[in-house]
């Protein structure tokens, strides 16, 4: 059966999209189970996910305690891409949040597609680029945000979160404890409560 390339990638990589009848078959349907893991800190990142229906954290041990790094919802690529593009041992791990679908493409695979499509390759390079800069972005302004204002921008920018996130993942996600969190939405709620007397 014919499974068709995610909306956001036909944006995003257009020789993908032209070329999908020709190299479909080296992305794999698979379904995952929540909370599985995907990838260990540590390991060689092998294989490159596409997100169907479902999502995804990466996240990196530090001090005994994870920290989140990023959410993956459909239609995004999902990898350690330092460790796969390099073939490096990965210093994060990816897991899924919710029953996941997925296509999967593994090293080989991608080298064949990026040898056969040639203008595959300055697509990526122009998506990590992008992507790295909007890491870059939130992890300023964490640094200059207090934790009450960092929530209320996840509110404001992420309001699926809350809905698809468990909270004690979006503390980590926040650089916060979960009770923490509680006390900040409390005291927003309470807060709001009172505005509306």
């Amino acid at each position: 059966m014919t499974q068709p390339l995610p909306p956001y990638l036909r944006a995003k990589f257009p020789e993908l999209a032209a070329h999908w009848a020709q190299v479909q078959t080296y992305f794999h349907p698979c379904h995952v189970p929540a909370h599985t893991i995907l990838l260990t800190e540590g390991t060689v990142a092998t294989k490159l996910y596409l997100v169907v229906q479902g999502s995804l954290r990466m996240w990196h041990t530090t001090d005994q305690r994870d920290v989140t790094l990023q959410f993956f919802f459909e239609n995004q690529p999902v990898a350690s891409f330092e460790s796969f593009y390099l073939g490096q041992p990965s210093d994060s791990a990816i897991e899924t949040l919710e029953p996941t679908d997925l296509l999967v493409l593994d090293k080989a695979s991608f080298d064949q597609i990026r040898r056969t499509l040639p203008g595959f390759e300055s697509s990526l390079n122009r998506w990590l680029c992008t992507r790295f800069i909007a890491y870059r972005q939130r992890v300023y302004t964490q640094l200059q945000t207090t934790p009450t204002g960092r929530y209320q921008a996840l509110v404001a920018d992420n309001p699926m979160l809350l809905d698809r996130v468990p909270l004690h993942e979006i503390a980590t996600y926040l650089g916060m404890t979960p009770v923490s969190l509680s006390r900040i939405r409390a005291r927003l709620n309470e807060q709001n409560m009172n505005a509306k007397l």
